[in-house]
């Protein structure tokens, strides 16, 4: 039995109501495929044979629908993930909203470990120096993810794409093989625990978002979309995953393509 036809339809509906019952979540937003996967590997985890034994377990253990659902936070990432992107950002996005603005506001959506946001701190803190202050806001829907990134501790392979340089300036290495972002960047990210589309944070100058949108079906996608486009201040940008794309949402219509292989879009001023 392959992973994916672990878990009939009629089990992953089950499944569903009772996560909605139990959490106020609805794992509708996501894609089957993921859905399966992480719903079977949880049942590895506890020894469920299938998906109605572990329906049955989910209904009546307490802590196990917190344990499934944190399980679909997305946590493998990088600093600097994609550099061409990084590099797109620090030489041609940031610098012209730089132009416009004395204070910069950037959310780093599905922050997962803390990476994406700390290169956020590092990229900006290089970027601007001392021509504007900023700060970054980073949310992930797993409360384990985010006690991870507040401490910022992280392996070589980790910080592969980071120059020499900017690892002997922003980290530290209490131990061979491990790293840890120093204070003076940690000050400048905000770790908090939220679900993307219902997260409250507005007039925002830059959204990173990047591999979290894969795992969700188009019609949560457009959700996504459209509340990006509402916390994005005028001229505000948008930095989707390399495997992502607007194609097939109606809320493309909401955005331009700046950087199409880097994947970055700028906020359409229209009507909604």
């Amino acid at each position: 039995m392959s992973v994916i036809e672990a878990v009939s339809d009629q089990q992953l509906e089950q499944i569903g109501k009772i996560m909605r019952d139990k959490l106020g979540k609805d794992l509708r937003q996501f894609k089957k495929p993921f859905l399966n996967r992480r719903i079977s590997a949880r049942m590895r985890s506890v020894g469920a044979k299938d998906g109605s034994e572990y329906a049955q377990l989910l209904a009546s253990d307490e802590n196990e629908p917190a344990s499934l659902f944190k399980s679909f936070s997305i946590n493998v990432t990088e600093f600097y993930r994609d550099p061409f992107v990084w590099e797109c950002l620090s030489s041609k996005i940031i610098p012209e909203i730089a132009k416009k603005r004395t204070s910069l506001k950037v959310w780093s959506a599905g922050c997962a470990s803390g990476e994406e946001p700390y290169s956020l701190a590092i990229l900006l803190s290089e970027a601007l120096g001392n021509r504007a202050k900023f700060s970054v806001v980073a949310t992930d829907i797993s409360a384990e993810a985010i006690t991870r990134a507040k401490k910022g501790q992280y392996t070589n392979m980790n910080i592969k794409n980071l120059a020499p340089n900017l690892v002997s300036k922003y980290l530290v290495s209490p131990a061979k093989d491990t790293y840890t972002v120093n204070d003076s960047i940690k000050k400048l990210v905000t770790f908090e625990q939220g679900d993307i589309v219902s997260y409250p944070i507005d007039k925002l100058d830059l959204i990173t978002c990047r591999n979290v949108l894969i795992y969700y079906d188009k019609p949560a996608q457009e959700l996504v979309f459209k509340k990006f486009y509402k916390s994005l201040a005028t001229n505000g940008c948008l930095a989707i995953g390399q495997d992502e794309t607007m194609m097939g949402v109606e809320s493309a219509k909401l955005f331009s393509c700046m950087f199409a292989r880097e994947r970055i879009y700028k906020k359409v001023e229209v009507q909604l």
